[in-house]
């Protein structure tokens, strides 16, 4: 099944919870160096797949491969592989991010020597190098979230889950954000696969998107394709289409009036 140009590639993926089906039949192909988003609203199954694709949980049923590695027989290998950054983060907060990464560095299997320099190199490339002896515990959720980064791309991973990344984040670490995943995936090689409420970042970072609703795949292209088969100006208003959610709310005199 697997395509030696594909970072991502799952056939027919799915996921139970007893008689509960969550994720199911899900066919996607990532490329190498793309950014990727995938999108849907609340309770579709998107971190559901995303655990699938990063041995976090078992699929039920379908394959799915990921940097070369079978995501069911070789999770060791993948985890290896692939650098994660879930929505709700867990940092040591009772260390500073200097320290920090250079311990996960080291427990990556970097060298001393290689993971200082490396992390003084994501310090200073995220913004952090003046906070880097400051406790995370007193961190803003944008500089949590930049760490976290950090961390996920400590030991070079050929994929890079995102899942939610922007939630909560200021606009200018959104920006700094931005700025290193698009380097890192026009310039550097690597494949990002992210989840994203935020469609106006969405549309400036992505080259393709797949949108789930009801744990199935619904539409998937570049977004060009999306949004001229779905009719939208933009790909909000295309999201929109898609999912099924085009009306509007009710703004008549009529309503809200006890205001």
């Amino acid at each position: 099944m697997t395509n030696t140009t594909d970072a991502i590639h799952t056939d027919n993926l799915g996921k139970r919870y007893g008689k509960r089906t969550v994720v199911e039949n899900v066919s996607l192909r990532v490329p190498r160096g793309t950014f990727y988003a995938f999108l849907g609203p609340n309770g579709a199954g998107k971190s559901t797949v995303i655990r699938c694709l990063t041995g976090l949980i078992a699929p039920s049923e379908g394959r799915a491969t990921v940097a070369g590695c079978d995501v069911s027989s070789d999770p060791v290998t993948l985890k290896a592989r692939i650098g994660i950054v879930s929505e709700d983060i867990a940092l040591y907060e009772k260390l500073g991010a200097g320290e920090f990464l250079e311990w996960a560095g080291q427990m990556r299997g970097l060298t001393r020597s290689e993971s200082a320099r490396r992390t003084a190199e994501l310090l200073t490339l995220l913004d952090l190098s003046a906070d880097a002896d400051r406790l995370i515990a007193e961190y803003s959720l944008g500089m949590k979230k930049k760490t976290a980064l950090a961390f996920a791309l400590l030991h070079a991973p050929a994929v890079l889950f995102l899942d939610e990344p922007f939630n909560g984040v200021d606009a200018l670490s959104v920006r700094t954000l931005c700025a290193v995943l698009t380097e890192l995936t026009r310039n550097r090689g690597i494949t990002v696969f992210f989840t994203s409420h935020v469609l106006e970042t969405v549309e400036r970072l992505a080259d393709r998107a797949a949108v789930i609703r009801n744990g199935a795949i619904i539409a998937e292209g570049n977004l060009s394709e999306l949004m001229t088969n779905a009719s939208g100006a933009s790909l909000e208003e295309t999201f929109a289409a898609l999912i099924g959610a085009t009306a509007k709310p009710d703004l008549s005199p009529k309503s809200l009036d006890w205001f």
